[in-house]
Formats: C-alpha cells, structure tokens, sequence
C-alpha cells in the first residue's frame, strides 16, 4: 500500500487511540441528544440515557474497528466506493445489534409483532444511515479541504523557489564577471563550479533534501567567493556529523552563506571569517551563521532572501520552524531551527480524530 494514497485517504486512522476516544465522546454526545429528544414521553432519563449510550456505543466501536483493519484495503478503492463500504459496515453493525437486542432483550419482556420489529430495524438503520453518511460527507470534504491546502502551500512553496533562484543566479554571474578581468582561469573554475551546483540545485524540484546535500552546495557556492575574495574570506565549519542526514529546504543554507559574504565579508575592508555551527537536539537542528560586518554599513538588499527562506519554512513546517537574527556592532549572525519530523498531512477534522 503507497503511504502517501494512505496519508490522503478521507477516512480517519481509527486505530489510533486519539479516534476511538473520539468516537465514543461523538457517541455520547449523540445519546445525550436522542434523550433530551425523548424527553417529554419518558419518566426514567437515565435508564434511557443507558439503552442509548450502550447502544450507540455497541455499534459505532465495532464498526470503527473493522474500518480500522480494512483501511489499507478502503483506501485503494475510489472515494465512492471506499464510502459505500464504509456506510454498509456501520448498516451491518446496527443490523447485528439490532438483532441481538430483538432477541435477547426485548425478547425477554415484550412480546412483538412482527410489524413493530419491521419498524425497529427500518428505525435503527434509517438513523444510523443518516448520521454515517453525514460522518462520511464531512470526512470527504475535509479530505478535499486538505488536498485544496496542500496544492496552495506547494504553489506558493514553488513560487518562493523561484524567486531566489535567480537571486542567486545574478550574484554568481557577478562573481565570474569581475573573474574575467581579473583572472580568466580562475574565471574558468568558477564557470564550472557554478555549472556544477545549477545543476544541483535548479534541477532538484523536491520540497526537502539531505542536509549533507545542501551543505556541499554551499561549499560550491563559496569556492566561487573565494576565488575573488581569495584571503579576505575565510570559512570555519562546525557540523555534528549526525546532522548531515535530516532533511532541510533546497537553497536554505547557501542563501545565508551568500548574505554573509555580500553584507558582511565583502564591506569589511580586511576580510574574515564566516562560522557556521551546525548541531541538534531531540527535537529540531540549529543552522547558525556567522560573519562580521562593518559598523554602521547596511546594504540596501539585506533581508530579502531572509524573509524568503523564513516563509519557506513557515509553508513547510508551520511555527515549529524559525529563522531569528542578531545583531551587534561587529557581528551578524541567523540561526534558523528545523524539526527534525515534517508533520504529517494532518486531517482538520472532528476534533482532530487523524
């Protein structure tokens, strides 16, 4: 079974604990609802509040754990018929209990006609027909409503992309420009290397990459800088090798490289040095990059490729993930922070039943 079909099937994971407690919650709001309906003709409320709750209670956990064990099996079939499957187990379920109670409850006190067990079983299916089919319905909308978010996000996500690709693209061509005049070898090698990590990063349309692979892009990208900076630009790397396997946005490392040599290193009339500490806890991976800066200096285009890198973020992981900066005099440095785990599709519905 693809685990992505199963992430975007409509029907919730009732195997989780969080939806079966769900489900009986649903299914005593319900027996509270059919009481307070039943009230005026009724002198024990709660002995009524009890046949309903059991009730309810017997047929919904049974139903839920038969969608439970054929999921997988559901959510290769189309919507639809994935639907009226779903519908005619919780018809079986209220068919079978139905029954029981036929003969073993009512039964044992009443003795009914078979018209009033006709209208007992037409009763109890047309009621539990309705309410499934318009669980059913909301669990579809909802799947669509996430489908509809999920191409939004991938969209705007494309779109951020885009956008500092050429970003990145310009600077280089800058760097090899003035290369031409200076050194048409070292002009050459830069030509190569940016061919190199074009190819790398323009032609990667996925959403997340290793981090290992991120970072020797950003190498890539700064042997270009060193080759005009030459001893002005120096690099000091400090990366915990159990990082180099989480998963981290294409482009989101070497844009802070690149600021930190454009706003930082290269105002600086003696040059130094960028540092980049790379660690991990439990839960998220730090990315810290350093670099000194000139005093009072402020490029005009600072911030740009932050706010882009921040919104990706943002897109792919929520609030979970941050980009934060500090400042002081002779320093700059921005720390961004990712979760280790991408939450998964979540499904928006009935108090979060997914």
């Amino acid at each position: 079974m693809n685990k992505s079909s199963l992430q975007t099937f409509f029907l919730p994971d009732f195997c989780r604990v969080e939806s079966v407690l769900m489900v009986v919650l649903v299914g005593e709001l319900l027996a509270v609802i059919f009481t307070m309906l039943a009230l005026p003709n009724v002198s024990n409320n709660w002995q009524l509040l009890g046949l309903y709750s059991i009730s309810i209670q017997c047929i919904s956990l049974p139903s839920v754990l038969i969608l439970c064990l054929f999921r997988p099996t559901l959510a290769r079939l189309s919507d639809i018929v994935a639907g009226f499957l779903s519908l005619m187990v919780i018809l079986s379920m209220t068919f079978v209990y139905s029954n029981i109670t036929l003969v073993y409850y009512y039964g044992g006190i009443f003795d009914l006609t078979e018209e009033l067990q006709r209208q007992f079983f037409i009763k109890n299916l047309v009621v539990a027909g309705l309410i499934g089919s318009v669980l059913l319905r909301y669990f579809y909308l909802q799947q669509q409503y996430r489908k509809q978010i999920a191409l939004e996000s991938s969209a705007r996500l494309e779109a951020l992309q885009a956008r500092i690709r050429p970003h990145f693209l310009f600077n280089s061509m800058n760097v090899i420009a003035s290369l031409t005049r200076i050194d048409p070898r070292k002009a050459e090698t830069a030509i190569e290397d940016l061919s190199d990590l074009i190819r790398a990063t323009l032609d990667n349309k996925n959403e997340l990459i290793h981090l290992k692979t991120e970072l020797e892009n950003g190498k890539k990208y700064l042997s270009i800088e060193v080759l005009r900076l030459g001893e002005r630009l120096a690099v000091n790397w400090q990366v915990d090798d159990d990082c180099l396997s989480v998963m981290v946005p294409p482009l989101s490392v070497q844009p802070l490289l690149e600021n930190a040599v454009y706003h930082g290193i290269q105002m600086v009339t003696k040059g130094g040095a960028i540092d980049i500490k790379i660690h991990k806890d439990d839960h998220l991976l730090f990315i810290s990059v350093a670099n000194p800066k000139q005093k009072n200096v402020h490029h005009k285009g600072q911030g740009i490729a932050l706010n882009n890198i921040s919104q990706r973020l943002e897109v792919l992981f929520g609030e979970r993930a941050k980009l934060e900066r500090k400042s002081t005099d002779s320093s700059y440095q921005v720390t961004m922070s990712i979760p280790l785990k991408r939450p998964l599709n979540t499904q928006p519905m009935i108090f979060n039943l997914r």
